[in-house]
């Protein structure tokens, strides 16, 4: 499906899930490169880039809603940018898009012109786009906020499992983007060249590239310190509970065998008689107190 937005010499040509005649429409229409316009028609796996004598080629792909799922999934968008014209082809809806087709039509209708070339609807698009991710960040960030509540509540065994799969949203989401900044670089590099009539600084292509960037790296931080904190309580935990287990049996075994010695039938005829059984239990109720003072005394327990 086509979608055109022309305003004074720009248009704007959108492709939800482009067919043959789509492509063959923008071949004969704008003069693209045939192999480019042939990567339209099935999604591409690898973010890339390619350029003309005036017109840049891009394959990017983003994060579909990383906060709502454990296996993220990604939307690919391929750019083709002209000096006034840009085609964009996706193979989902997507709601950023949709929006600023109707900001655009409020703006022509008021007649407001902010954007006049292929280059500066792309960089609107792209940081509209990163505006939505950091936003779908903040569940990401809320999480990590619970855990480490959780965590401190004693839940260290519980929160193993919750800090993973934290862990593996956010590596999916940062490396769904991990090719951004290069392709961003390189438009960045060739847009002297191909708009030569535009002044574009840095912070047109990476500002919000860059607090995308920041705020995932913030959540990467704070998920690598609760895991280290996570880690050190289950340990002294788990240290705690095998030294238990060790003074348990440390106890149990010389009581145990106290009794197999004075109940054995060589045993002295005192443990023998009708009050043997108690004085045996008296021996080794004394025994276990003497213990357990030592212990103590030695800060074992």
């Amino acid at each position: 499906m086509i979608t055109q937005f022309h305003h004074k010499k720009l248009t704007w040509i959108d492709i939800e899930d482009p067919t043959s005649e789509d492509i063959t429409t923008i071949i004969k229409d704008f003069h693209i490169d045939p192999s480019w316009a042939k990567d339209l028609l099935t999604p591409t796996e690898r973010a890339k880039t390619d350029t003309t004598t005036n017109t840049f080629y891009a394959v990017l792909h983003y994060p579909d809603h990383p906060s709502l799922s454990l296996e993220t999934r990604d939307i690919e968008v391929d750019y083709i940018v002209g000096d006034k014209f840009i085609i964009t082809a996706h193979y989902t809806p997507i709601d950023t898009f949709l929006e600023l087709f109707k900001q655009f039509e409020v703006d022509t209708t008021l007649g407001r012109e902010q954007i006049t070339t292929g280059i500066e609807l792309f960089l609107e698009l792209n940081n509209r786009l990163y505006r939505g991710l950091r936003e779908e960040l903040e569940p990401l960030r809320r999480e990590g906020t619970k855990i480490e509540s959780e965590i401190f509540l004693g839940n260290e065994f519980k929160m193993v499992h919750e800090i993973s799969r934290l862990g593996r949203k956010l590596l999916d989401f940062r490396q769904a983007l991990r090719s951004h900044k290069t392709i961003l670089k390189a438009l960045h590099a060739q847009a002297p060249h191909l708009f030569p009539h535009l002044v574009l600084d840095e912070e047109h292509f990476y500002r919000e590239y860059i607090r995308v960037e920041n705020a995932s790296e913030n959540i990467r931080e704070h998920l690598k310190e609760l895991r280290e904190t996570n880690d050190s309580l289950l340990t002294a935990k788990n240290n705690e509970v095998t030294k238990k287990l060790t003074l348990m049996a440390f106890v149990t075994f010389p009581l145990t065998l106290v009794a197999t010695v004075l109940f054995a039938h060589n045993a002295p005829e005192l443990f023998k008689s009708n009050h043997g059984f108690w004085i045996t239990i008296g021996i080794l109720i004394v025994l276990f107190i003497g213990m357990q003072v030592y212990f103590r005394y030695k800060k074992w327990i």
